[in-house]
């Protein structure tokens, strides 16, 4: 498993935004009125946030020696957890970046105003997904094994 980069969580996002702004466009010119999000989306990406935080901070425990207990195939799989969390997190603040840029040409009509706001709040949340989830994935990495432990080890 590749570690996470900001380049590719960023082209993730950026995708993301491009794609929703053009179809919103799209969808607005042909006369179709913007959906609302549903708050739960925010909800969502902050629990899947602390989540993966709290599961992360499991596995910086084991990696330090504090929490012998923990099976290495469990940990292995929180770090798939965070990555793929952190891919998530890119495409929702994305996506709903895109909707609400494409909506603020409309900002003095008050109910795509809530829209917009609605759909920056959940962008928001997707960015606290992404920076979560990309903390713990770094939490989950193990350093490689020096010379002098890999000299050490083949003496044994």
């Amino acid at each position: 498993m590749t570690p996470l980069t900001w380049q590719r969580l960023a082209l993730a996002a950026g995708a993301a935004a491009a794609v929703a702004w053009l179809v919103s466009i799209v969808m607005a010119d042909r006369g179709n009125s913007p959906m609302p999000l549903p708050w739960t989306l925010t909800v969502v990406t902050l629990t899947l946030a602390a989540v993966s935080l709290g599961a992360g901070w499991e596995v910086r425990e084991f990696v330090r020696g504090k929490k012998p207990g923990l099976n290495a195939l469990r940990a292995a799989r929180i770090a798939v957890l965070a990555q793929a969390s952190a891919f998530t997190g890119a495409l929702v603040a994305g996506a709903c970046g895109g909707y609400a840029l494409a909506l603020a040409v409309d900002w003095s009509h008050a109910p795509r105003r809530e829209v917009a706001i609605t759909a920056v709040i959940a962008m928001l949340g997707g960015v606290a997904l992404m920076v979560a989830a990309w903390i713990a994935e770094r939490w989950c990495r193990v350093d490689p094994p020096s010379n002098d432990d890999a000299a050490e080890m083949e003496a044994a």
